[in-house]
């Protein structure tokens, strides 16, 4: 299933709006659709059966029944009651959907780019906003220079600025925020290289950007869809850990440690 999710993503902005129906069923209730047959998914989602088979062949599967098995392979069934149990599953699904959907070479080029840049500035809106607020204290804290901007006007400014050797991260679910891009394309233009954070693939957002991040369907956890995700503070922590195996980075972490110490005695 972790690879049919990550084909789904990557899919997700180049399909149909009766095949967007199935992805968004099937993302948020794979272990349903691993148990249904044709017609009862066609029902549920209100498209054609011809739709879901056709929706198959976009996501790599040679029809319905290998869908089903490539689903099933990777969920697994739980009739699961109380609200701690349904949280820890919740949580449980997520770190394993964002681990197979890693790309280490993505994530070694984001890295480099870090360690290069010069400047970086953290673009994100609404809840994204606090996902660049966060990775902005990590490495700030590690001695980067650093900015978060969640500010459309504030973005496009330090966009208009940008230079060569300058880095935008951008948070952004579904890679399609008109502000967000505006800014995006503008440091583009002026030399910056551009990382994504994003759930979604052939957007305006991957088709700027010079490297990228997968964060999970929005949908995969539907009933905490408010603040920073999960699948997003993994990836925020794995960046950090990196850099916190380095001494210099440690050291210096230490330091605002002991100084956040000191200004509180």
């Amino acid at each position: 299933m972790a690879s049919l999710l990550k084909e789904i993503q990557s899919v997700f902005s180049t399909l149909s709006d009766k095949e967007k129906k199935i992805a968004n069923y099937i993302l948020a209730n794979p272990e349903k659709a691993s148990r249904s047959h044709i017609q009862e998914l066609a029902d549920t989602t209100g498209v054609s059966i011809s739709s879901i088979t056709r929706f198959a062949k976009k996501v790599s599967c040679r029809n319905f029944v290998e869908m089903k098995v490539r689903l099933a392979g990777g969920s697994g069934s739980k009739e699961e009651e109380g609200i701690e149990q349904q949280l820890f599953s919740s949580y449980r699904d997520m770190l394993t959907d964002v681990q197979n959907l890693e790309d280490s070479e993505q994530l070694q080029k984001v890295l480099n780019y870090i360690t290069k840049a010069k400047r970086i500035f953290i673009y994100g809106l609404g809840s994204s906003g606090l996902a660049a607020q966060e990775l902005n204290y990590r490495l700030s804290r590690m001695g980067f220079i650093c900015e978060a901007v969640t500010d459309p006007h504030l973005m496009i400014i330090r966009s208009t600025l940008l230079q060569q050797d300058d880095v935008i991260i951008a948070f952004s679910r579904s890679g399609q925020t008109a502000d967000l891009l505006q800014s995006v394309f503008k440091g583009k233009e002026n030399g910056a290289v551009i990382v994504a954070f994003t759930a979604f693939g052939e957007t305006p957002l991957t088709k700027l950007s010079d490297a990228i991040l997968w964060t999970v369907h929005p949908l995969r956890n539907h009933s905490l869809l408010t603040g920073l995700d999960l699948s997003t503070l993994y990836l925020i922590d794995r960046i950090s850990l990196h850099f916190l195996s380095e001494k210099k980075r440690q050291e210096k972490y230490m330091e605002t440690v002991d100084a956040i110490k000191s200004r509180e005695n």
